[in-house]
């Protein structure tokens, strides 16, 4: 693709995207689509799994497409039209994406405002987590994401995490299922700024193998399998820095999940089979986990290398 054809698609985007999303944040509301800087982002769980993350970003490093293709994605346009050598993650009039920012919004990830007017983070830790981390990311990092609620007529903050644990949009417990405060949840994206939940990676990686996320999944879905798992499966066990131990645990654990019968599964008031539980195990997708290039061979080889 030429350069002129490019800036043409690429301004026609711009001017679609001017349309559907909000440059100011005093004008903002509920349903909007806004455009935020990962560094102004304050985190509502206190954990990811490390090793999706890992995943991701050892992926980038082999498949720069994939880098772009969900750079639009998370803006809500769908995935790449285009890219080149010159493109640059951090500059979106350097690639071209499918659709107009905010067109495909089930895709997006979610905030809250707060009545301090500080921006909450209700789902997309470890997509925005990857970004902060990828080459040409970094905290100054921008993307577009969906107001999902405004809190700022409370009175208080104290009130607005009332409201927010009430309407389940903050995950507070530690990595033993201990229930935490506010306080201790960590103060801005980076990954070392979060603890690591391997039970959290499990889900990522038994995903499509023992269960999958419902068509209406509620937020932090698979922390509530972590938080059943993790009394009745013992993943210390497992050597998860071996494709071998990390196959064995998804096995193993798939067995657990299948066998769970519980109308509450995790504390959420859900049962296992609503939260996404299969019928049986899935061979064909576990044996896909073996191949080159898979989700766990990228995880493997950057895990390794650090």
């Amino acid at each position: 693709m030429n350069c002129l054809n490019k800036s043409l698609i690429a301004l026609a985007t711009m001017i679609g995207a001017t349309s559907v999303w909000a440059q100011d944040l005093a004008s903002v509301k509920a349903g909007d689509v806004y455009q935020v800087t990962l560094s102004e982002l304050k985190p509502t769980q206190p954990s990811v799994g490390y090793d999706q993350i890992y995943y991701k970003l050892g992926r980038y490093q082999h498949d720069v497409k994939k880098q772009f293709d969900e750079i639009c994605e998370a803006n809500g346009q769908k995935g790449l039209a285009s890219f080149d050598d010159s493109s640059e993650p951090s500059n979106p009039e350097s690639f071209v994406c499918e659709q107009s920012v905010g067109e495909k919004r089930k895709d997006m990830k979610t905030i809250v405002l707060a009545p301090n007017n500080e921006i909450y983070l209700t789902d997309g830790h470890h997509t925005f987590n990857t970004f902060w981390h990828m080459s040409g990311g970094g905290s100054d990092f921008k993307v577009h994401v969906i107001v999902d609620k405004d809190y700022r007529h409370l009175e208080n903050m104290q009130a607005f995490w009332s409201e927010l644990e009430a309407d389940k949009n903050a995950w507070l417990f530690d990595l033993n299922n201990k229930a935490i405060t506010h306080d201790e949840l960590p103060l801005q994206m980076g990954i070392t700024n979060f603890a690591n939940d391997p039970y959290r990676a499990l889900m990522y990686y038994s995903r499509d193998v023992s269960w999958n996320k419902p068509k209406q999944p509620v937020p932090f879905l698979e922390f509530y399998w972590a938080k059943e798992l993790k009394p009745v499966f013992d993943l210390n066990q497992y050597d998860l820095t071996t494709e071998q131990g990390y196959m064995k645990a998804v096995k193993e654990a798939g067995e657990v999940i299948l066998s769970l019968d519980t109308e509450n599964l995790g504390g959420s008031g859900l049962s296992a089979k609503s939260m996404g539980q299969f019928d049986n195990f899935d061979e064909k997708s576990f044996q896909k986990m073996t191949r080159k290039t898979s989700k766990l061979d990228y995880m493997l080889g950057y895990k390794q290398a650090l």
